[in-house]
């Protein structure tokens, strides 16, 4: 068993859930069985809810806190399990310094029923392994320390599923800046996630069919109102690391994550020769 408690951990994420739709993006309990299939890598997976519905995208804040806590251990040379126990005004700290923490100590409840009630298959595999039967993304969970009405928890045990913990076992893990727990809207996270998987294999630039991304988020909206979506993350700019612009050269358009970071930006336009799609993709 691992006690998490070290402060200023950098922020880690898992490059499967990044690159694949294994969070629910809506408000409410999602309860619908959902199939994924890429067709260009042959992944699939199959997500089963319990009564409590599909985690969410914001559940997903206990992987990545756990994540980052055994990571940073392992930095260390500290020993770590998948079995791990923290409390959760540190995680609430980490992951949520800016919002009133009283009602996050009954919600995170409800984020461990999530996790544990959701069954998982997949042919992903992590640590180069195949996981062969349903699982949940976290094995179990206990409330080791209830608040005083017991509604909610102070302290928290919960073991990791093997295939994640596999996962961060062989550094299949991406860092994410302490900015993303910032973003408050589902579909910022998600985009987040996916510009930071693949603009950040070439460090610069990423472009995406509208289509494509709409499938890569998971999200259950139309193609219009997706795309509404993603025009109104354009106009704020909220993006950490990342700019989003909508590339109408062709149609249908592509999607565009361009690095923030003006010299790797000015280095990859030279060296591809793109400065003058670069200057009328800004004017979009």
């Amino acid at each position: 068993m691992f006690k998490m408690h070290i402060v200023n951990a950098a922020v880690k994420d898992d490059i499967h859930s990044m690159e694949y739709p294994l969070f629910s993006l809506a408000k409410r309990a999602d309860t619908e069985v959902r199939e994924y299939r890429d067709a260009r890598s042959g992944k699939s997976l199959k997500i089963i809810p319990s009564a409590y519905g599909m985690p969410t995208i914001f559940d997903k804040d206990l992987l990545i806190y756990a994540m980052s806590q055994l990571a940073a251990a392992m930095n260390q040379g500290q020993p770590v399990s998948r079995t791990i126990v923290f409390q959760t005004s540190d995680f609430l700290n980490a992951t949520k310094p800016d919002k009133d923490g009283g009602k996050n100590y009954t919600l995170i409840i409800g984020s461990l029923r999530r996790l544990r009630g959701t069954t998982l298959e997949t042919n992903i595999e992590t640590g180069g392994k195949l996981e062969t039967e349903g699982f949940g993304y976290i094995d179990d969970y206990k409330i080791v320390q209830p608040t005083s009405r017991g509604k909610g928890a102070l302290a928290v045990q919960m073991s990791l599923s093997p295939w994640l913990y596999r996962a961060l076992m062989n550094f299949e893990i991406l860092t994410l800046p302490k900015g993303y727990f910032a973003l408050g809207q589902p579909i910022e996270r998600r985009l987040y996630e996916l510009a930071r998987k693949h603009a950040g294999s070439t460090g610069v630039i990423w472009k995406i069919s509208m289509q494509r991304l709409l499938e890569k988020t998971g999200s259950k909206q139309s193609p219009n109102e997706f795309a509404k979506q993603v025009r109104a993350i354009i106009k704020s700019d909220s993006l950490p690391d990342y700019r989003v612009f909508l590339d109408k050269a062709k149609k249908p358009y592509n999607v565009v994550f361009i690095t923030r970071n003006n010299k790797a930006l000015t280095e990859e336009l030279e060296k591809k020769n793109l400065f003058d799609w670069y200057e009328e993709l800004s004017k979009s």
